[in-house]
């Protein structure tokens, strides 16, 4: 763990770093879809969403790799 630093952060922020996932795809998703008006905020909950868990998801496989080799 000490030559990856980046792993030891992702594994230290955990959930807050899905949370960024989401927030960034979330503000990506009202970026690209200001022609939609009020409408834009679904493709953004659903950024929101599909962020946070693929965010969630790379903890967990960082978390399962560090584990195994160790």
């Amino acid at each position: 763990m000490q030559n990856f630093p980046a792993l030891r952060l992702i594994l230290k922020l955990g959930r807050w770093w899905a949370l960024c996932c989401g927030l960034i795809a979330a503000t990506a998703a009202l970026l690209l879809y200001p022609l939609l008006g009020a409408l834009t905020i679904l493709p953004a909950l659903f950024a929101l969403g599909f962020g946070y868990y693929l965010g969630k998801s790379y903890v967990e496989l960082v978390t399962i790799i560090v584990t195994t080799v160790n």
